[in-house]
């Protein structure tokens, strides 16, 4: 079997009024690349990655679809040469293509598992066939109050979520009201739920100081609080965060923005994180991530997926989860009216739910186990090629 062409197409998927609101701006739309790789015997394959590209976005996907396009036909050659393509693109200096092309990556998984008649997760070497879910919120500004958190993670809890994770922020001070809505919410849904607090600081230009991140988890600690995500910038300055996770005793995760097997080595060795949460499309893919999980159980570490984005991606993370036995939840990217599951599956011919017990089951189709709905597909896709001014 061999490539015979490669097609990327990027998407704005519309979400409903107001918008997910930052404290910078409102996002009114979803961005996400879609790759197909075709071969001569017939067999697609479909990959999906976000990425807040803007003006750049066509162009990126361009991009794709002539120098990946080349390097697929010319040197990857059969679409089971996985492996080859992480290298190559793994050893890319950060100047020559950012982002990376993680789709392109899991499409190809997707042509192996539709060759082979099998789910992703089974090559892989399976090890469950389902996952806990948490719901992810979002760092909804103005600050929303504790009686709404508690109110919101009453209604997960009702849906069948067995964990919640909310946002906080250096932008938006102070940690005493972030405290405060950990509070809200462990009172009004008890010991039935786990909570998760992402302080989306790692990658900040203002990010917290070591005391006011210390002051945070020590203030989170007695709610029992599962993990506390990106507290500190850990890859730029991993040394602090080590400081910081052996100081408290709630487990500090991130790496949900970062690239690659080897700067997750790095933080692994300097023991920045307890808990990893590699991306499929930020880190290199699902060959990738998996090195990554292997990588943290020898550690000791758990290695709990970041997947926040529409149904394609979610499914991709699912195939990885399968096959890795460190992980402790996955992320399930839920903030309804705005990101309910149907608008996050909207490209999907058949949403991605959770059963009563808080479980997301691994898609059993061959591949990646997902069909797109075509026609969205085709609607939420961006014409233009050039950069806007």
């Amino acid at each position: 079997m061999k490539i015979v062409d490669v097609k990327a197409s990027f998407l704005k998927i519309p979400l409903p009024e107001p918008g997910l609101r930052t404290f910078k701006h409102v996002r009114k739309a979803w961005e996400f690349t879609i790759v197909k790789v075709f071969t001569d015997e017939g067999i697609t394959g479909i990959g999906g990655q976000s990425g807040w590209l803007g003006a750049w976005g066509p162009c990126w996907a361009e991009y794709v679809n002539t120098a990946i396009k080349s390097l697929l036909l010319e040197e990857i050659v059969e679409p089971f040469y996985i492996e080859k393509f992480a290298k190559i693109i793994r050893c890319q200096p950060p100047s020559a293509v950012s982002p990376r092309p993680s789709c392109v990556e899991m499409a190809l998984w997707d042509i192996v598992g539709k060759a082979a008649g099998q789910p992703v997760y089974k090559l892989l070497g399976a090890y469950q066939d389902k996952v806990k879910a948490y719901a992810s919120s979002w760092g909804w500004y103005p600050r929303r109050k504790p009686e709404e958190w508690a109110k919101f993670a009453t209604e997960c809890l009702e849906e069948g979520f067995k964990a919640i994770k909310i946002y906080c922020s250096p932008q938006v001070p102070p940690i005493e009201a972030d405290i405060e809505n950990v509070k809200a919410i462990r009172d009004a849904v008890g010991d039935e739920m786990d909570i998760m607090v992402d302080a989306e600081s790692a990658w900040s230009i203002r990010p917290y100081g070591f005391q006011t991140a210390l002051k945070l988890a020590k203030g989170l600690e007695k709610y029992d609080v599962f993990w506390l995500e990106e507290p500190l910038p850990h890859l730029h300055n991993p040394e602090l965060s080590a400081r910081l996770a052996a100081a408290v005793d709630i487990p500090i995760a991130g790496g949900g923005q970062v690239f690659g097997l080897h700067n997750f080595k790095t933080l692994l060795e300097r023991n920045a994180l307890d808990i990893v949460q590699p991306d499929v499309g930020n880190a290199g893919g699902i060959l990738e991530v998996k090195k990554i999980a292997l990588l943290a159980e020898t550690y000791g570490k758990s290695c709990a997926p970041h997947t926040y984005g529409p149904g394609l991606l979610l499914a991709e993370s699912l195939q990885l989860a399968g096959s890795i036995n460190n992980i402790p939840y996955l992320e399930y990217a839920y903030f309804p009216p705005v990101f309910s599951v149907e608008v996050r599956d909207s490209i999907l011919k058949d949403p991605i739910r959770i059963d009563r017990d808080g479980y997301i089951h691994v898609p059993k189709g061959p591949g990646l186990g997902v069909e797109l709905d075509e026609e969205r597909v085709a609607k939420y896709t961006v014409q233009e090629k050039t950069f806007s001014h």
